[in-house]
């Protein structure tokens, strides 16, 4: 269990950044690689607003891992929030999105569980402790969401587009554990290299 990295040394059983801090989820999962090509990809779905992406990805995202989820005991899926700065910008959250598609193709819900309530700076270019400090606060349960459950679900999968450091991973999936949900998972279309 980890972060879904691709592990190069076949004598280890974490990447080297799960070795030396773990994440929050119990396990993540991704399709493709941080590539050239997948940059390429999630850059024109993200900043040129070709929302029919997510067709394709979360096609693929179902097939390669929407059974493991289903026996992992998921029953919904968590988009990671956007500050309300970002969707006016993007005109979406890319990873609701996502999230919608995925619930739509598994029978499973999406749930907007948490909601951003700081604007931070792009994730992308900083450093593993600037990542962290920078979501630092900005990301907090979404009361009205939850309270209009009849009950929280006990297992969920937290998606985002690109996993590299962990940081906004691990932070969702905090809160929603502090929340009252024991069994946090992730999902996402890339991960960046070991």
């Amino acid at each position: 269990m980890g972060c879904g990295r691709e592990i190069t040394d076949d004598t280890k059983e974490y990447c080297v950044r799960c070795e030396t801090r773990r994440p929050s989820v119990t396990r993540n999962f991704a399709v493709w690689q941080y590539d050239r090509a997948m940059k390429k990809s999630i850059a024109a779905f993200k900043y040129d607003g070709r929302r029919e992406y997510a067709d394709f990805y979360v096609r693929h995202m179902a097939q390669c891992f929407g059974r493991q989820l289903l026996r992992y005991g998921v029953t919904a899926f968590v988009p990671v929030p956007v500050s309300p700065e970002r969707r006016r910008y993007r005109g979406f959250n890319q990873a609701e999105l996502i999230s919608e598609g995925l619930a739509e193709r598994t029978g499973l819900v999406s749930l907007r569980l948490l909601t951003r309530v700081k604007n931070t700076l792009p994730q992308s270019g900083l450093a593993p402790g600037e990542r962290q400090r920078n979501l630092s606060g900005s990301i907090a349960w979404n009361r009205k969401e939850a309270d209009a459950l009849k009950e929280l679900p006990a297992a969920v999968a937290v998606v985002d587009d690109i996993y590299t450091t962990g940081s906004t991973m691990s932070a969702c999936a905090e809160i929603l554990k502090e929340n009252g949900i024991p069994n946090v998972y992730g999902v996402c279309i890339c991960i960046g290299s070991e």
